[in-house]
């Protein structure tokens, strides 16, 4: 028995709403989802890896499954790591666009505070899948 990565994309859907994200699945279906989360995937990996020692690159990337079974656990944290991955994304690009709107007061403080509850976000997520790490006792654990 394996585990999925639609298993894992499963739970990141499950913790975040995006408009963006809602529509790729209605147009491109689960297999859009997947090749969209792929990217967010292979950072998450890293950041285990770099960050907790945790190796998650016994995987199938063209069966789009991890070479073994995953507990929850390990699959949220894994999720978790893909939604810091896409929050960033997220929060870099919120840095770089122009919000169209008509009064240039109300769209510096439309941007600022969108920017800041993305980085909020962002936050807390990094400090909660830290100690979710740490608390699980994977920290240094060779999955």
């Amino acid at each position: 028995m394996v585990t999925t990565y639609s298993d894992v994309y499963e739970l990141v859907l499950s913790l975040i709403s995006s408009y963006k994200i809602d529509d790729i699945y209605v147009k491109d279906g689960e297999d859009g989802i997947e090749t969209f989360f792929m990217p967010y995937l292979k950072m998450a990996s890293g950041e285990l890896e770099n960050s907790a020692g945790i190796d998650i690159s016994d995987r199938d990337d063209i069966l789009r499954q991890f070479n073994g079974k995953l507990s929850d656990g390990r699959q949220l944290i894994i999720a978790k790591y893909i939604m810091i991955g896409y929050l960033s994304k997220e929060t870099h690009d919120i840095m770089q666009m122009q919000l169209h709107l008509q009064d240039g007061d109300f769209k510096t403080y439309a941007e600022k505070n969108n920017l800041e509850g993305k980085l909020n976000a962002l936050y807390l997520l990094k400090e909660e899948v830290g100690y979710d790490v740490k608390r699980s006792g994977y920290n240094g654990f060779m999955w």
